[in-house]
């Protein structure tokens, strides 16, 4: 029997690493862990089937791989940033192109098709020092039919000598090439849709900086903090996503008149993350907490509140509700559309630099109640299984509401 101190420092590495087999892997070399996520909104929106095959195991008694493979697809339709009065044909394609990309003086749809495969690949390698030193370096690569990321990361993990405490900080670095697929390039910002005015491709370079620290603080309760800051340079606009210029006299599109958005080419992120896992006497249930504040530059500012209680049925199953709250306010060029006074006129010489009708950059409140199952299976077996519903409002986008399904079914094998 381990004791107390060993099963915290478990549960602090798992705080850390938040993988779902990391717990179990500590004591054994080698574990499989295999997923399959769908997720499905209603209306026949956006539909994705996720599947994640995950293997580590100990290479060394120093050294612990990690090798992760990530497949997906999604398909369905999705707003354009188009007002609904504004008909039309396909004139932008969808967010990976479905529906061509095609081009007349009609206005945008408000939702356009698409259709998209992700595969993503992911290695990380742990090397243990002395003196409760270790180091995380990690590779990644992800590519879809319209955009491509490669990036790598450092973290360095050092442990107290009581082990009470864990100091973890981290760098990692992105490259993102964005296209549209079929054509691949990128639409000019602020062009008209009939116009068909092009640009190369576009391409995004991310640093991230991560520093956290996670303590013990009695036999039953582990606390983390985390501090997270990111900059990002280059091109951050949506090649799909367009706006509609309204005659503010008579709250009509003026015809011919969708253009594509147009954002700033450079981003910086602040986010600071609380969590807390405590487990309750005698029940040995567990509660799981986090509350995480965002903040950028766009003046996008998100506050997300996590709640899990692990209700422990028997010792080789459990129960877990969850749920989670996101609010967020809207980016400063944000507009549903843009209001003109002259029917004939374009966009006037005072346009902003800057304007997306993008509904993910409104003002949103988004709930999701959930509930997950887990239990033993055969000699070290884990299967998981969760179902939640997710439900968002928006304070001005032309879609004011999205619903969503969530399901999700894992198992794991140690060996």
């Amino acid at each position: 029997m381990k004791s107390i101190k060993n099963k915290l420092t478990v549960a602090t590495c798992t705080l850390l690493s938040q993988q779902s087999g990391s717990v179990l892997a500590i004591e054994n070399a080698w574990e499989i862990d295999n997923s399959f996520l769908y997720y499905s909104e209603a209306d026949n929106r956006v539909s994705v089937a996720k599947f994640v095959a995950t293997v580590s195991g100990d290479v060394s008694d120093k050294d612990r791989v990690n090798i992760q493979v990530v497949l997906d697809t999604m398909s369905g339709s999705t707003p354009s940033g188009a007002v609904k009065t504004s008909g039309g044909g396909n004139t932008v394609s969808g967010a990976s192109g479905g529906g061509g990309i095609g081009v007349t003086d009609a206005n945008a749809n408000a939702l356009v098709h698409f259709n998209d495969t992700r595969l993503a690949n992911s290695l990380t390698w742990t090397h243990l020092h002395d003196d409760n030193w270790s180091i995380d370096y990690n590779a990644a690569v992800s590519i879809e039919n319209d955009y491509r990321s490669f990036s790598g990361a450092v973290t360095v993990n050092k442990e107290t000598v009581k082990k009470d405490y864990l100091f973890s900080f981290g760098i990692a670095a992105s490259h993102d090439e964005i296209f549209r697929v079929g054509a691949g390039d990128t639409p000019v910002p602020l062009s008209q849709i009939a116009d068909n005015e092009v640009a190369g491709e576009g391409t995004r370079e991310t640093i991230d900086l991560i520093a956290g620290v996670t303590r013990i603080i009695n036999r039953r309760t582990v606390a983390q903090f985390n501090l997270a800051y990111s900059m990002s340079n280059g091109y951050h606009t949506d090649p799909y996503k367009v706006f509609s210029v309204v005659d503010r006299a008579t709250n009509v599109v003026i015809a011919g008149s969708s253009y594509y958005e147009s954002r700033p080419g450079d981003r910086t992120r602040t986010s600071l993350t609380f969590k807390l896992n405590h487990q309750l006497y005698p029940s040995n249930n567990i509660i799981h907490g986090s509350y995480r504040y965002y903040t950028d530059d766009w003046d996008v500012d998100s506050h997300t509140f996590d709640f899990n209680y692990r209700i422990k049925l028997s010792d080789t199953h459990y129960f877990e509700p969850r749920f989670r709250l996101y609010v967020q306010s809207q980016a400063f060029f944000y507009m549903n559309q843009f209001f003109v006074d002259d029917a004939g006129a374009t966009l006037p010489p005072d346009f902003p630099k800057y304007v997306s009708a993008d509904y993910r950059l409104d003002d949103m409140v988004s709930i999701t109640p959930g509930i997950r199952y887990g239990r033993e299976v055969g000699t070290d077996g884990h299967l998981r299984a969760r179902l939640e519903y997710m439900y968002q409002s928006f304070k001005h986008s032309e879609f004011d509401t999205n619903k969503a399904i969530i399901f999700q079914i894992a198992y794991s094998k140690r060996f």
